[in-house]
C-alpha cells in the first residue's frame, strides 16, 4: 500500500467514524409472496436511514421475488448470526404457508425456525401480511370469493400470531409498524418506554369502515364479545395496524 491509498483508507476510516450511528440492526426475511413486495420495499427504504437492515430470503422468495429489485435496495445480505447479531425481525412478504407454521409451532424451514426463535427469544418481530390476511386488499383482489370457513381459518392463524406478541399491519405502514414496535421498547434513540399501543373500548355491534377510520394508526381496538366485524372493516384494520381484542 503506497502512502496515497493510505491517506485514502485513513480518510474513509474517518468518515465512517464521523457518520452518525443508526441504534438497531433489523433482520429482513423474505419468503416467498410476491403481493406487497413493491410497497415493502418502499418502507424498508425509509427505515434504511434509521437503522441497519440485513436480509435474508427463502428459496421460494429466491425464485419468485425482484432480485434486483432487493439488491438495488442498499440492504446488506445476513451473515449466519441471524437472532443474537438483530435487534428485530421484519417479513415484509409473509406467506400463508409460514404464518400456519408458526401459529401451530412448526419450524421446519429456514423462515418458520427464524421467526420461531425471535418469538422465543422475546424479541419483537413486525410482519407485513398482504398476502396472508383474507381481508386485505392485495388477498382480496386475487381471490374476492374465499369461502367464510376459509376465511376464519386464515383470520385464526393470525390471532394466533399475534397472541405470541407478533405485530401485523401492511406493507404500506411496515416502516411505521417498525417504529412504534421499538419505540414501545425502548429500542430506538430517544424511544420512550412509557408509549404503548393506544387501547380503545368500542361497545358498537357492528365494527364498519367508517367507523375504523376515526381511530389512531396501531390501537388495540377491545370489542364486546358478539360484535361482528365487516370484511371492509377488517381491510381497513390491517391497513392501519388496528388490532382486535374482544374483551366480556
Amino acid at each position: 500500500m503506497d502512502e496515497r491509498e493510505l491517506r485514502g483508507l485513513i480518510r474513509q476510516i474517518v468518515s465512517d467514524m464521523l457518520q452518525p450511528r443508526r441504534g438497531q440492526n433489523a433482520l429482513v426475511l423474505f419468503s416467498g409472496a410476491s403481493l406487497g413486495f413493491e410497497a415493502a420495499l418502499g418502507s424498508l427504504a425509509r427505515l434504511a436511514p434509521e437503522m441497519g437492515l440485513d436480509w435474508i430470503q427463502t428459496p421460494a422468495a429466491e425464485h419468485i421475488l425482484d432480485q434486483d429489485a432487493i439488491a438495488a435496495s442498499g440492504m446488506t445480505p445476513a451473515n449466519q448470526s441471524l437472532v443474537q447479531a438483530h435487534d428485530v425481525l421484519i417479513v415484509p412478504t409473509a406467506t400463508v404457508n409460514l404464518l400456519a407454521k408458526v401459529a401451530h409451532g412448526v419450524c421446519d424451514c429456514l423462515a418458520s425456525n427464524v421467526m420461531a426463535e425471535f418469538i422465543m427469544s422475546n424479541k419483537p418481530v413486525v410482519v407485513a401480511v398482504n398476502a396472508a390476511c383474507p381481508d386485505s386488499a392485495d388477498k382480496r383482489g386475487w381471490f374476492p370469493d374465499i369461502p367464510p370457513g376459509y376465511r376464519d381459518l386464515l383470520r385464526g392463524n393470525l390471532e394466533r400470531v399475534r397472541s405470541f406478541g407478533v405485530r401485523l399491519t401492511s406493507a404500506e405502514q411496515l416502516d411505521r409498524a417498525v417504529r412504534r414496535q421499538l419505540t414501545k421498547t425502548a429500542a430506538l434513540p430517544g424511544g420512550d418506554a412509557t408509549q404503548e399501543s393506544p387501547v380503545i373500548r368500542c361497545t358498537e355491534p357492528v365494527v364498519h369502515e367508517a367507523l375504523l377510520r376515526a381511530v389512531p394508526p396501531g390501537t388495540v381496538l377491545q370489542l364486546e364479545p358478539a360484535a361482528l366485524i365487516t370484511p371492509l372493516a377488517r381491510e381497513t384494520a390491517a391497513a392501519r395496524s388496528i388490532a382486535f381484542e374482544r374483551v366480556s
